[in-house]
């Protein structure tokens, strides 16, 4: 969408030029008065996309939802009509991350399409439905084919680090595999940007744990840790992902790997609102 949509003065182009330098917090209120005051259709569904990323700003699927119906109601521009490749794409996460399970298989049927099927943010995230049992029958084999597929049509490192997080993290030990998770994540920690990111550190330090390596995940950790804190001061909202770090750290101090229960499951509206539990034991 940033190529497609350039850069300008208006308050829409200004969103997209900071979007574009990774700041999506600064980005979003040039967004939403774009989408509210001019009616730019565009910036209606950058607000909805940034409020389902879970970065920056934590999810809010209320907010998300609002500026998707916004888009819905506003007039195309005249460059916008790449819009429709895009907005089904909000839709169908809306529709997997509200707290309605009859909107699943919707929200599968759409990523399913022909059109996604070498678009890697449709790939992990119909990846992670099939890993999850949400909208399909669960199944582990098209999750990690569809994962594998993410990576390879990715030409960023975002891909590799989604992958990597549930190859560590996930209930199910017949889907965890920590020495592809390591090659993942090691890829993902050569590139200088993403290298900072708390939630990189946060994954490279399950992977660690995964792989027994629990000293070293101890201590990244709490450089993930630190790393939230100093980016809070910028970024206040980064605090609600707080505990689920110190969370993960109990459990390395404890020498154990961290997973989801088996309850648990990454689909949840908004963040915070589903409680980390630390083990104590195996």
């Amino acid at each position: 969408m940033l190529q497609l949509a350039g850069c300008s003065i208006t308050q829409s182009g200004k969103g997209f030029d900071l979007v574009d330098d990774n700041k999506y917090e600064e980005a979003l209120p040039y967004f939403e008065t774009a989408a509210n005051e001019d009616g730019s259709k565009s910036s209606a569904v950058m607000a909805s996309f940034l409020y389902l990323s879970d970065y920056q700003i934590p999810r809010d699927i209320e907010k998300a939802k609002e500026y998707y119906q916004l888009s819905q109601s506003l007039e195309h521009g005249r460059w916008d009509q790449y819009l429709d490749y895009f907005m089904p794409l909000a839709n169908a996460k809306i529709l997997l991350y509200d707290d309605d399970p009859g909107n699943d298989e919707e929200g599968t049927d759409i990523l399913r399409g022909d059109r996604y099927s070498e678009y890697s943010p449709a790939l992990g995230l119909l990846a992670k439905a099939y890993a999850f049992g949400k909208g399909v029958d669960k199944n582990i084999g098209i999750s990690k084919a569809l994962f594998e597929r993410s990576v390879d049509y990715d030409s960023e490192v975002y891909s590799a680090h989604h992958y990597s997080w549930f190859l560590a993290v996930h209930p199910d030990a017949e889907f965890r595999d920590g020495a592809r998770a390591l090659e993942l994540i090691q890829e993902v920690m050569e590139d200088d940007e993403e290298s900072r990111q708390a939630t990189t550190l946060d994954t490279l330090a399950a992977v660690l744990a995964e792989n027994g390596r629990f000293d070293e995940a101890v201590e990244t950790q709490k450089n993930a840790i630190d790393r939230l804190i100093e980016d809070s001061k910028d970024y206040p909202k980064f605090l609600v992902w707080k505990s689920w770090l110190e969370c993960r750290l109990k459990t390395y101090e404890k020498n154990l790997p961290w997973h989801y229960e088996s309850n648990q499951t990454p689909f949840v509206g908004s963040a915070g609102s589903q409680p980390c539990v630390w083990k104590e034991s195996p």
